[in-house]
């Protein structure tokens, strides 16, 4: 499956949960009283507050990937036939210039390793952490059609309030 993770803003708690579910995957922790206060990895996710509302930032996994081209290691790359950007953190020498390139600003650097880091979607999983954890259903896995329908819904839902307004 074209596997994509869709945002709802409207059902957003800002609770946080699905970034610390997403530090415990990459740490390979379950319990969260093991979380190392001293060690904490690259935000592979990160929810921020944009003019009032809130607002998830991750790998859109783009299919014309900027830091794919801009990446000096070719730690960066896209398997054929797939559609997610694949970070190798063997060949990572966390330069930055990934983050540089990304439209989004959605990799992160790891300073106690010195290598760059991105949402890989848990490919390793059946649903990503993030997206498990998120109680409030503002994170979805959807394929990019369904995807698109989504948008295209709650895009008209809200052309319609504004439409009626005036």
């Amino acid at each position: 499956m074209d596997r994509r993770i869709f945002f709802r803003p409207e059902r957003c708690l800002l609770c946080q949960s699905c970034v610390l579910a997403c530090q415990l995957r990459s740490l390979g922790i379950s319990d969260v009283r093991r979380l190392p206060r001293e060690k904490r990895p690259g935000q592979r996710i990160r929810v921020e507050v944009s003019r009032n509302t809130p607002w998830a930032t991750r790998c859109q996994h783009c299919l014309s990937a900027p830091c794919v081209e801009a990446c000096v290691t070719g730690s960066l790359i896209r398997e054929e036939g797939h559609r997610e950007v694949i970070h190798r953190r063997e060949t990572c020498v966390g330069c930055g210039s990934c983050l540089l390139v990304c439209p989004f600003g959605a990799l992160s650097y790891e300073a106690d390793e010195e290598k760059m880091t991105k949402c890989d979607l848990c490919s390793d999983l059946e649903e990503p952490a993030c997206v498990e954890a998120c109680q409030s259903g503002a994170l979805l896995l959807q394929s990019s059609e369904s995807m698109a329908t989504e948008k295209k819904r709650v895009f008209a839902r809200q052309f319609g309030r504004a439409h009626d307004r005036g």
